[in-house]
């Protein structure tokens, strides 16, 4: 599902692309040399593509191909201002600046091909290999290209006169036309098999259409011999159709999921609930939460803060309610002192005392339910050895286990509250337990279909089972889907790209065999988990 943040990001893409494209068609018709500032236009575009990539993208390797090809697309249209401003007189100079164009053509389809073999789960060796082979195979096209000159074997030129250029093709361009749609059709083909996801494979018709469109423009602009034109305008050259196959490719597969990203982030931790704020090294806000207000001077707010890299996170609890009944048990124990009220207080008492039991019992409760976590927690906390190798593990994972205890606790101070609790609480507890799974190797997602309430046992259920796998996959090179929506009634869906051990699996069912039917399945390397 594409949220908001990411339509409006599409929608400024789209809107300054199709600026430059039009102003481009426009330029046609305005006296002056005014062809270099749609050059320069569209390099600006690639260059802050590429600077949003750097903050989306998750994956370092990914982020530095997708520099390779942003470098290589700001290459092509300084290859053409060189070309027609300071060396279209010169006959060699213009030649090279030529085949260098080659290089662009032949690096953007390898580029997206190393990206693709980098998506999801793959085999190091096996990829350094197979990039190896085609980075090979491209460097030996590039040469054969740069060295024309000598063979003719990529172009066969007759005259090389600016002015009235004649050459047909040879063999060697056909291999770099070829090279190039095997790099760009293998890439996407990649990505379809790495993605696990069935609701992005939904979507890959999106990706197919650009990549038609694109290779469609560049077909467009051979078969002219030039720009395509309309009413005698220029609708784009080779090195508009390039950017446009490139970036929109890899955004429509970014978008649709394909390719992970920490989009929206801030978006899940303002809307989280919770009373609180991220902060730089030098205190500045960077994140709040939307119920976040500054009550550190409140003697009933108790202020915690975490450092984390990079800064702090601070969070605020309301102590209120203990200190409203510590004040009162103190009245409670002054007016007992006085005996012409003893009846009353005694009454006034024995209802404290009623209060106060269900409050004991609620704790009990409380940490009934969390003890393994809480036991767990301690052990973690205990072996944390500061600079030691585990040190960054062991904190993700007792940041994971201090969610489902705060999350758990809250769900019972709901249950003993009313039988029924909103489904929106289980979606804020499992995006907060998702956002620290996330801090280890494993990547998670939520889909929420459906309002409305559900049985406090059940949601407490279905919060658990969660816990359980993401616990059992802690820091495993997988992804978890999670998609909760009603039917008749709600259940929840989990799906892994990581088989599960049969005896967890029996465990799990086991644990949760009264009241809550859980049902797993595997196809195709990818494990089902129903709760319902």
């Amino acid at each position: 599902m594409i949220s908001v943040t990411q339509r409006k990001r599409i929608l400024l893409y789209v809107s300054v692309f199709v600026a430059i494209f039009v102003y481009n068609i426009v330029n046609t018709f305005i006296p002056g040399n005014t062809y270099d500032v749609i050059s320069f236009a569209y390099m600006g575009f690639a260059l802050v593509w590429y600077l949003s990539i750097r903050e989306r993208v998750v994956n370092r390797s990914i982020r530095n191909f997708f520099l390779i090809g942003t470098s290589a697309i700001i290459l092509l249209f300084i290859l053409r201002v060189c070309k027609w401003n300071y060396f279209g007189m010169f006959t060699r100079p213009n030649e090279y600046l030529w085949y260098l164009f080659y290089f662009t053509i032949l690096a953007l389809p390898l580029v997206s091909l190393l990206i693709a073999l980098r998506i999801g789960v793959y085999k190091r060796r096996k990829a350094r290999i197979v990039s190896a082979v085609f980075g090979s195979i491209g460097a030996l096209l590039f040469l054969i290209v740069i060295t024309n000159s000598l063979h003719n074997f990529v172009f066969k030129i007759k005259d090389l006169d600016p002015d009235h250029m004649k050459y047909s093709f040879g063999y060697g361009y056909y291999m770099v036309v070829l090279f190039s749609l095997i790099c760009i059709i293998t890439a996407f083909v990649i990505l379809l098999r790495r993605c696990s996801l069935s609701a992005s494979r939904r979507l890959a018709f999106i990706p197919v259409i650009v990549l038609i469109l694109g290779i469609t423009m560049i077909a467009v602009y051979y078969v002219k011999g030039g720009a395509p034109k309309l009413f005698g305008a220029k609708l784009y050259n080779i090195q508009e159709a390039f950017e446009f196959l490139f970036i929109a490719f890899w955004e429509s597969c970014i978008q649709i999921g394909l390719i992970p990203t920490n989009s929206d982030y801030d978006t899940i931790f303002q809307a989280s609930g919770l009373d609180a704020y991220i902060a730089d090294e030098s205190g500045h806000i960077v994140y709040r939460t939307a119920d976040f207000s500054p009550r550190e001077k409140d003697p009933d707010i108790r202020v915690t803060e975490q450092q984390i890299r990079g800064g702090k996170v601070v969070w605020q609890d309301d102590l209120s309610k203990i200190n409203e009944t510590k004040a009162n048990l103190t009245e409670v124990t002054k007016e007992l002192a006085d005996e012409n009220e003893l009846l009353e207080m005694e009454h006034e008492t024995n209802s404290k005392k009623e209060e106060m039991d269900s409050l004991m019992n609620l704790y009990d409760e409380l940490y009934d339910s969390v003890r393994p976590e809480i036991s767990s927690l301690r052990r973690i906390l205990s072996s944390i050895r500061r600079g030691s190798p585990e040190e960054a593990l062991l904190i993700r994972k007792a940041t994971v286990l201090g969610a489902f205890i705060k999350r758990r606790a809250n769900f019972s101070i709901l249950a003993h509250n009313s039988p029924e609790i909103n489904i929106n609480e289980l979606e804020y507890a499992l995006r907060e337990s998702m956002y620290y799974v996330d801090l280890t190797k494993t990547k998670c997602s939520l889909i929420m279909n459906g309002k409305g309430t559900v049985s406090s046992e059940f949601l407490i259920r279905m919060y658990e089972v969660f816990h359980a796998v993401s616990t059992e996959l802690l820091d495993e090179k997988c992804s978890i889907m999670v998609n909760v929506g009603k039917t008749v009634g709600f259940s929840m869906r989990i799906m892994t790209d990581k088989l599960l051990d049969p005896s967890f699996a029996e465990k799990l069912k086991e644990r949760f065999k009264e009241g809550t039917e859980v049902s797993f399945d595997e196809d195709e390397g990818v494990t089902y988990i129903v709760c319902a």
